[in-house]
């Protein structure tokens, strides 16, 4: 730790030479030729940029050299300025309207900073539509992550409505979660973690699907989603107010400020939920909720080379879901026992750190800690007994990375260090289910763009691994994670992905079987017999891409997936003993399948429809099982209309075909849709929701309520419980 605080403060006091030079443009309407004013400027690869003032002019300092500018402005097409400084005379920048042309996304999950289109590992990225599914659920993300085809949000609890989120129909134990490049949403914190992240400072969300554990270590078997926050780039204060029908009140606000040298944007969240019981059985489908989060960041950019970023996160949350009876008069008695609450503490630091040594070099810093503290209290049967889980769970990430941008190239090498602990907090006549894991590792990741047609990834990541509990001590397992992927640009409309990898999970008792029981009578895992889950998996696919028009433009992609689960850790029941121990079970789990996705934009509309066959079953010796909760058939889609700072409406839907329960009973198909409607009137967004309009619910088909005491606590989920569903309310942009 000493080392690496003088080896930062070398960094930071680090004085190395840089020429500078002044970028000065000026941003005009290609028809009209009139000013511009408001557009953003960013370098690309570069933290450096400014905003054009009331005559469209803009300036700031760079390096010389060439560089490569991105300018964006709201209803116009963003466009790419190519410039070597030093320069002899401002640039004008002409920018065109706005039809349908498709803004360029960067995306970051792969640590390349690069255009999605230039990209040889297939990503998705969200952008627009975080605003829509802000409108829907301003309190957490599980709107959004349903936006992509092949992802499914899965309901952990009849109550409490926990959930967790599965790909290409894997478990949500092998989706790893980010928060700008940072993986700390797992273990003890994984069914919530997804009900606490609001989405309001978020602006993108990258999806890859399938094993990426080469890119930040294990976890990632089944895929990774990055969430992004929003920088000071731009002034921007919202406020947003909601009110539900089931019982939500929400108000959050957004603010975002530059200060010359300085940055600072702020998130605060508060929401409160009423207990809701769409059937009438007496029982919560949406939990009683109090929810408090803040998230401040610091940004401080000392010179044009170097930036420096510190954040935190805190939330405090308590839901309680079960009897009405009991959460209104808060007695128990044999008639009116059942009640599962969770209380739960996350703060969160993040620290990074980047330095620019020269044209093509890169220097970053990072680190994150975070402390979660969670109770799990059921109180499960007539006799009023009490299934008690809680603990903290402290975990902490260090990395520190070397980026050279040659042409052509972009190589980056680097060293991370991630901690996970937890520790139960101690209950009378059970054996603690403490756990403790540590991983060192070194990853290497090369982007060549080898011929015009033609771009490659590559990526190696060596882990050491060192895991134990109260049952036993792991020995240290070194697992050699390779990836390759392949970019072909075929012609101007077609394109091809090609690629694969190897992934790897810990073995740890934070699974959705054990979350479903409260963790009663679940040991420790064992790390002296248990092993990490191992994966291979791979995708391909080809996207099409054909302008019709200036307004009409088609996007279809057609991609085929394969991912495989060496000794998956199954919860299994010890003979004579009453108790239960997640242990590697002989096999594999097998997913495969294909999606097809298409996207249609016709002046001010855009239509999207995705479908996905997703065959996902668990192979040992000669039985084959499919795994539960899993859709074979899936389509999901939306219709947009949208005039910028007026009108956006949009219709949205899925089906799902029948699904296979743990019992092995087989469940009927299920469509929803609902409508979101904004009207903007100048500072002023009014928006009102609909959602599930055919009010289809589980209840509608069958009881919640299950043995072995009448209650929803063994339940398994496989349909929304809130039935029909509106909110409304106003965002206000100052």
């Amino acid at each position: 730790m000493v080392r690496l605080l003088l080896l930062f403060l070398f960094l930071f006091g680090w004085t190395k030479s840089v020429a500078q030079s002044l970028y000065r443009a000026v941003v005009r309407d290609r028809q009209t030729g009139q000013p511009v004013p408001g557009t953003s400027a960013r370098v690309l690869n570069s933290t450096s940029g400014a905003t054009s003032d009331a005559e469209g002019r803009l300036t700031f300092n760079l390096p010389e050299g060439s560089h490569i500018i991105l300018f964006t402005s709201v209803g116009y097409a963003p466009l790419r300025d190519t410039v070597s400084l030093p320069m002899t005379e401002e640039r004008v920048i002409l920018l065109q309207t706005e039809n349908t042309e498709l803004e360029e996304v960067i995306v970051e999950a792969t640590r390349a900073n690069r255009s999605i289109a230039e990209l040889p590992t297939r990503i998705e990225a969200l952008t627009e539509e975080i605003d829509e599914a802000s409108t829907m659920d301003p309190a957490k993300i599980a709107h959004l992550l349903t936006h992509s085809t092949g992802i499914q949000v899965q309901q952990t609890s009849a109550t409490s409505n926990t959930a967790n989120v599965r790909i290409q129909g894997l478990d949500g134990r092998y989706t790893q979660i980010l928060k700008d490049g940072f993986p700390l949403y797992g273990g003890f914190s994984g069914s919530l973690s997804i009900m606490q992240i609001p989405p309001l400072d978020l602006r993108q969300v990258e999806y890859i699907k399938g094993s990426a554990s080469t890119l930040y270590g294990g976890g990632a078997i089944g895929g990774l989603i990055n969430l992004l926050s929003k920088t000071p780039n731009q002034e921007e204060t919202l406020v947003h107010l909601n009110y539900s029908n089931v019982g939500a009140r929400d108000a959050n606000a957004f603010l975002s400020r530059r200060f010359g040298k300085w940055g600072v944007t702020v998130l605060t969240n508060f929401n409160l939920h009423n207990p809701f019981d769409a059937d009438n059985d007496g029982y919560t489908d949406l939990p009683k909720l109090e929810k408090f989060n803040f998230n401040p960041r610091l940004f401080f950019y000392p010179d044009a080379s170097t930036t420096i970023y510190l954040g935190g996160t805190f939330t405090r949350e308590t839901r309680q879901g079960g009897d009405r009876a009991v959460l209104k008069a808060d007695e128990l008695t044999s008639g009116h026992f059942y009640r599962e609450t969770n209380e739960s503490t996350r703060s969160t630091t993040q620290f990074k750190f980047d330095r620019r040594l020269g044209q093509q070099q890169w220097l970053t810093v990072k680190n994150s800690l975070n402390f979660f503290d969670r109770s799990l209290a059921i109180i499960q049967n007539p006799d009023l007994d009490r299934a008690s889980f809680s603990g903290r769970q402290v975990a902490s990430f260090t990395e520190l990375s070397y980026t050279y941008r040659p042409e052509r190239h972009n190589l980056i090498v680097g060293l991370n260090y991630i901690t996970d602990s937890f520790r139960e907090n101690p209950v009378r006549h059970s054996r603690p289910r403490n756990e403790y894991h540590y991983t060192a590792g070194l990853f290497v990741n090369h982007l060549w763009d080898a011929a015009r047609w033609l771009s490659l990834e590559s990526g190696l990541r060596v882990d050491h691994n060192q895991n134990r509990s109260a049952l036993g001590k792991g020995n240290p397992e070194w697992l050699t994670l390779p990836r390759l992927n392949a970019l072909f640009k075929l012609s101007s409309k077609f394109s091809s992905r090609l690629g694969g990898g190897f992934g790897y999970r810990q073995p740890t008792v934070f699974n959705q079987e054990a979350e479903l029981l409260g963790y009663q009578n679940v040991l420790p895992v064992d790390y002296s017999s248990a092993k990490a889950e191992r994966s291979v998996g791979g995708n391909v696919d080809v996207t099409f891409r054909h302008p019709f028009s200036e307004t009409v433009i088609l996007n279809i992609n057609q991609l085929f997936f394969y991912n495989r689960i060496q000794n998956p850790l199954q919860l299994m029941a010890l003979p004579a003993t009453g108790t239960l121990q997640f242990q590697n079970r002989n096999g594999y789990i097998e997913s495969r399948g294909f999606e097809t996705q298409m996207k249609l934009f016709v002046g001010s509309f855009t239509w999207f429809v995705g479908y996905t066959f997703t065959r996902a079953n668990l192979l040992t010796g000669a039985s084959r099982e499919e795994v539960p909760l899993t859709p074979r058939h899936s389509v999901k889609g939306d219709l947009l209309f949208a005039l910028p700072d007026k009108w956006r409406i949009g219709w949205d839907y899925e089906l799902k075909s029948s699904q296979l329960l743990s019992s092995g009973r087989r469940v009927r198909p299920l469509f929803t849709s609902g409508l979101v409607v904004e009207r903007t009137i100048r500072n002023f967004v009014l928006f009102v929701n609909f959602e599930n309009f055919g009010d289809v619910r589980q209840t509608r088909y069958e009881s919640l309520r299950s043995a072995p005491y009448n209650t929803p606590q063994f339940t398994e989920v496989w349909a929304p419980l809130d039935g029909f569903v509106w909110n409304t309310g106003i965002k206000l942009k100052l």
